[in-house]
């Protein structure tokens, strides 16, 4: 046994020069011969309020540490003395030197940066310490200095300016990261999956930028408690309230408007965030236009909510909630006939989170949530009508461990469970009087995963992480299938199964495995293995009118997809961390991907898996970045070079056709600008090799028959292909600016506003959104004719915050 004593310090506000609040309790044993052995270390870094600062960085002695979502990191230092640095984005960092004999613990209070544009001040970078390679990662702070259309803040669409990462062209919806479609990207938020998050048919996300924090990107070596998709992690993070006082921000912008409401609860213990965003496009249209507008109109609008509790030091409870939805409608009546069209879809999220700090080195995290994306669409088309409902609901929980057993080697360890249930499209037709009820069954399913990871410190200069994934998937009853013979037709026989019979069942091991070799001069090489698989796939088609999105499970007939991908990296900063660089190479390849048959019938088929073909893939490329983190000018640029191929027995006669994707040069860059304290001025330019697309090589006259009434005969024209995908569109480029405008940058007051004017495509390039055919019947010839969506876009948007 001995004593402990416990010794409160405190800097006075001289000494912190207001960038930080510091103290610190020190446990100090009074037997000497326990001096010699390793210190346990712990540093909780607060903002004002208590509010848990993540991903703060520790600097010790030169050694940077990541904090958790919570703030808190645990580290083995041998007894001495230490100098110590603590940094986050958005705040003011702190040096301190302090003398460790014993197990200490180090509180850390931060002073916020309090600006709308201020520049971040980056005084560590993970880029070449940090084991996790093919990661980037933005703060909110960066995104609102950058262009957008229609002055609207998006996390997912900035993230496409980093190499590897690309939209599917002008207003596309899909993101598709090296090689993979867009089904194949794990979407989060606050660890919530999204199933759908596109607001107005791909244009915008569902993610407010009044509400998110961060978002970062993981495109491999992706980690073991990651799993169920096959191309990467895309993990946003919404804002916690302010426990020290109530806050507001918003924004209006010139279709939407936001706001944002935070602050105590219990002050000190517990906070609330309230954030709201609709666009109000449909309202002016019916006052300026309303005879020829009429009930016509779209809008959106998501919410967001999120609060905290702490129990105790070492317990907290954290829910979060989003929901929103997308609503357009559409009516005409012409020559006496009436067109209906309304359309609604959307999410509900809601997660409940209870974090524990068992001990200093043992922490867990146990999860239960729900989603929920949704579907209707009901037209009207004279005296016929068409009505359709899908959707996706989920009951999940899960469970996460850390242990730090010492300062080479971390463990984390957890267990994930999902119950799934499918909606894939039930819906009726009605003609005239009679009705036909097309009632497609809901699907069920049972996912679950349990996973190891270890972080080992093999040297001084060598670290590896190692993981494995076990995941475990199982479609079950009540529901009813086709029976599907010997060929892979269907035998016009069905299958019923009884609830929780099982249908079809795998299972597979996913390993993961990652290295770090640290280098002379800030610099280091990292490499990775990753394996996932996938059991949920996205039935969905260039041809649908409307949105048709259907998740369908894996089964008997559809397998699950499974990729493999390698990666190799060299990372190096400069200058004190100011400008960072990174060249990675990848190569990928995927099994069990999924096409569907030219005029594939997806809504209203219980036979969906028919109307599928299988085969495989293989994508490969080398990106290069290259960012200014600090200074009145920061930026960066992105390039990427690669390659994207699928190959289907039944298509392309077998042979491997490039995927509609691929895009073999990507260039990205960035530029913000500070004028002087009142503007700031950003840039953006893209550049990408044009969509690969099929177009007909030729076209012949059919005879359909005769026409009696015209006493003539009837042709129809019939398009010849030769190769999928042959052809490309022109190149994609386009060049955006915005300024930030400030007046009172140094105001003392709590009421602050700022003005964002951004011009979108500056030099007005017409990008196509797509390419169709056309006949010119007088000069007998047939022309392809480019369809482009936005022109020059003028912005303006006024943002607030008190």
């Amino acid at each position: 046994m001995h004593r402990i004593c416990n010794v409160f310090l405190k800097n006075n506000k001289r000494a912190l020069c207001g960038t930080a609040a510091l103290f610190f309790v020190c446990c100090l044993s009074n037997f000497g011969i326990l001096y010699a052995q390793p210190a346990n270390v712990s540093v909780q870094v607060t903002g004002p309020g208590n509010e848990k600062i993540a991903n703060a960085t520790i600097s010790i002695n030169e050694q940077r540490q990541k904090a958790d979502d919570n703030g808190f990191v645990q580290i083995l230092l041998e007894q001495g003395n230490y100098s110590i640095q603590i940094s986050a984005v958005n705040y003011f960092s702190y040096n301190f030197s302090v003398k460790i004999n014993a197990d200490t613990i180090l509180f850390a209070e931060l002073k916020p940066r309090e600006s709308f544009l201020g520049n971040v001040t980056v005084t560590s970078s993970r880029n070449v310490s940090g084991n996790q390679m093919s990661t980037q990662s933005l703060s909110m702070e960066q995104i609102r200095k950058l262009p957008v259309i229609l002055g609207e803040i998006d996390p997912l669409k900035t993230i496409t300016l980093l190499p590897g990462i690309k939209n599917g062209g002008e207003g596309g919806s899909g993101l598709y990261v090296r090689g993979g479609g867009p089904d194949q990207n794990l979407v989060l938020l606050d660890g919530i999956p999204v199933y759908n998050p596109n607001h107005l048919f791909g244009f915008f996300s569902i993610f407010n930028g009044e509400a998110i924090d961060k978002i970062e990107v993981i495109k491999g070596g992706m980690p073991a408690n990651f799993g169920g998709r096959l191309s990467s992690v895309i993990n946003v993070s919404s804002r916690n309230g302010n426990r020290d006082s109530l806050k507001g921000s918003g924004g209006i912008g010139l279709i939407s408007s936001r706001f944002s409401l935070e602050g105590p609860i219990i002050k000190g213990k517990s906070s609330f965030m309230l954030s709201a965003r609709r666009t109000y496009i449909d309202q002016v249209a019916r006052v300026v236009a309303k005879s020829e507008i009429g009930n016509n109109g779209y809008f959106f609008y998501d919410i967001n909510a999120k609060a905290d509790y702490n129990i105790n030091d070492n317990n907290q409870l954290l829910f979060t909630f989003y929901t929103g939805d997308d609503n357009f409608k559409f009516s005409n009546t012409d020559n006496g006939r009436n067109t209906n069209f309304n359309t609604l879809w959307g999410n509900t999220l809601a997660g409940l989170f209870w974090k524990q700090k068992i001990s200093n080195r043992l922490q867990q995290e146990t999860g239960l949530i729900y989603n929920k994306f949704a579907l209707t669409n009901r037209s009207t088309f004279s005296a016929f009508s068409f009505a359709f409902a899908s959707g996706l609901e989920d009951l999940q929980v899960k469970t996460d461990w850390q242990f730090a057993s010492n300062k080479w080697l971390k463990l984390k360890w957890g267990l994930q469970y999902i119950k799934h249930q499918f909606a894939p499209g039930a819906g009726d037709v009605t003609a005239g009087v009679q009705q036909f009820i097309s009632d497609i069954k809901n699907q069920y399913a049972h996912e679950a995963a349990g996973y190891i990871t270890t972080d080992i410190k093999v040297t001084p200069k060598l670290e590896m992480t190692a993981g494995m994934r076990y995941s475990y998937f199982n479609q079950v009853g009540p529901t009813s299938r086709i029976i599907y013979g010997a060929d892979g037709e269907p035998t016009g026989e069905t299958e019923s199964f009884k609830r929780g019979e099982s249908i079809a069942a795998y299972h597979y091991p996913e390993p993961r495995v990652s290295f770090l070799y640290k280098l002379p001069a800030q610099a280091s090489i990292k490499a990775s293995y990753t394996r996932t698989t996938q059991f949920l796939h996205l039935a969905t088609t260039s041809g649908a009118t409307f949105p048709s999105d259907l998740w369908v499970p894996s089964g008997e007939k559809i397998k699950p997809a499974i990729a493999e991908q390698v990666a190799l990296g060299y990372f190096k900063n400069l200058d004190g961390n100011q400008y960072e660089l990174s060249a990675e190479a990848y190569y990928k390849t995927m099994s069990n991907q999924i096409e569907f048959r030219p005029g594939a019938q997806l809504l209203l088929n219980q036979n969906i898996e028919g109307e599928m073909i299988f085969g495989s893939g293989v994508a490969y490329g080398i990106e290069l970045f290259a960012q200014k983190k600090t200074g009145r000018f920061t930026g960066w640029i992105g390039y990427t070079l690669s390659r994207t191929e699928r190959t289907f027995d039944e298509l392309n006669n077998g042979k491997p056709f490039t995927y509609r994707y691929d895009r073999t040069h990507d260039l990205s860059i960035v530029g913000n600008y500070r004028l002087n304290k009142k503007w700031d001025m950003a840039a953006v330019f893209v550049y990408g090799t044009g969509n690969a697309l099929t177009l007909p090589k030729g076209r012949f006259g059919f005879n359909l028959g005769l026409d009696l009434a015209e006493n003539r005969p009837i042709f129809t024209n019939i398009n010849q292909y030769d190769a999928i995908n042959d052809y490309r569109m022109p190149a994609y480029h386009r060049l955006d600016i915005a300024f930030t405008y400030t007046p009172k940058p140094n105001s003392s007051k709590r009421y602050k506003s700022s003005w964002n004017f951004g011009i979108y495509n500056v030099y007005n390039r017409r990008n196509p959104f797509f390419i169709y055919v056309d006949v010119d019947r007088d000069a007998q010839t047939v022309e392809g004719r480019k369809v482009y969506l936005f022109p020059i876009i003028p912005s303006v948007t006024w943002n607030f915050k008190f």
